[in-house]
């Protein structure tokens, strides 16, 4: 009996190993073409807040969270401030249920002028000065979009190009950044 409880169990695990390199789980990246829907259910909070925030660093300003908003910037992004990149953070309002994502400039005096961003054939202009919620999330979904084919994106100052992140570990940081927050306002699975 217990040889043969053996080998049900050892054929039940074979078949579960078989089904999942025959049908592997693939991430979805969810309508990308609708607008954008800052809003976040509580589920998804609940799994950020218990699975994810510990590589964060939270700011919670006083004056911030009176109005019910949070800022999340990742542990593993760069601090340097002597060469341009970007960074993203998510900015969650708790009160209103909704989350945006932000693009933060390592140093201002990098970032003054309208910045042009190429991904694979894209070409965006960027202003961060007058960018709106709206413009950083099309700007975070194109990133995002490009970077499971593997397309890098690229500063573009005259002839020459920088890394949008500045390096490739910090490519990583902020690309877990931006999963992070796609998952949180149900746009990636």
């Amino acid at each position: 009996m217990e040889k043969k409880l053996y080998t049900y169990a050892l054929a039940f695990i074979g078949v579960i190993v078989l089904l999942s390199i025959v049908w592997p789980y693939e991430h979805k990246l969810i309508d990308w073409r609708a607008p954008a829907d800052y809003s976040v259910l509580e589920s998804d909070e609940i799994f950020f807040n218990n699975t994810r925030i510990y590589k964060y660093r939270t700011d919670e300003r006083a004056e911030l969270t009176a109005q019910g908003f949070k800022t999340h910037r990742s542990l593993k992004c760069l601090r340097d401030t002597t060469v341009p990149f970007l960074n993203f953070a998510i900015v969650n309002n708790w009160r209103a249920d909704q989350a945006y994502i932000v693009a933060e400039p390592s140093a201002r005096k990098f970032f003054r002028d309208t910045v042009t961003v190429r991904v694979d054939t894209n070409e965006v202009k960027i202003y961060l000065d007058k960018m709106d919620f709206e413009q950083h999330y099309q700007l975070a979904a194109l990133l995002f979009q490009n970077a499971f084919d593997y397309h890098r994106a690229f500063i573009i100052q005259g002839g020459d190009s920088l890394l949008l992140y500045g390096t490739q570990g910090n490519e990583k940081a902020n690309f877990e950044v931006l999963k992070d927050y796609f998952r949180l306002v149900g746009r990636f699975q």
